[in-house]
């Protein structure tokens, strides 16, 4: 994902309250529900705890080009009329794992995998539970240590 509208999405995604535009509400619950497959509550808030469903429905039609939407639309459509988002946990990773191996040779564009992990990761680390709970963060103006020592099992850091 890359695209000089992403300033204007970000403007977008901190402005309360949310409500979705770009999809439809069933797509819209199974993006939710497939946020959280990828990014699950751990030491960290769930994806869609930082509303992460909200930004890509700001994204895909700002950042997207037009092939791409309708790849993510059809791939949203095909798992919401599964049900998805009321499935068993185990029974989400397998879908998803499924249409995962089946995404793995198609180009980005192509591939509705690649583009909502995509997505995903890009809008909870920008988010502001990302950046603070999942990334170790520190205000800016801070200092400059261009080769900083991480201790064992510490996060990274959000820049």
């Amino acid at each position: 994902m890359g695209h000089a509208a992403l300033g204007s999405v970000l403007t977008a995604f901190a402005a309360t309250p949310r409500k979705a535009t770009f999809f439809a509400d069933a797509d819209f619950r199974t993006l939710q529900a497939l946020v959280d497959v990828i990014l699950p509550a751990t030491d960290s808030p769930a994806a869609s705890a930082a509303d992460t469903h909200y930004f890509i429905d700001l994204a895909v039609p700002a950042c997207a080009l037009p092939a791409a939407q309708k790849v993510f639309r059809d791939g949203l459509h095909a798992l919401a009329r599964k049900n998805f988002e009321n499935l068993p946990a185990d029974k989400q990773v397998a879908l998803l794992k499924a249409r995962a191996a089946q995404d793995m040779e198609l180009p980005y564009d192509q591939s509705f995998f690649k583009l909502l992990k995509d997505y995903t990761l890009t809008g909870y680390f920008l988010s502001q539970i990302g950046a603070t709970q999942a990334l170790a963060y520190e205000a800016v103006p801070g200092g400059y240590w261009g080769d900083l020592p991480l201790a064992p099992n510490q996060k990274a850091w959000a820049l």
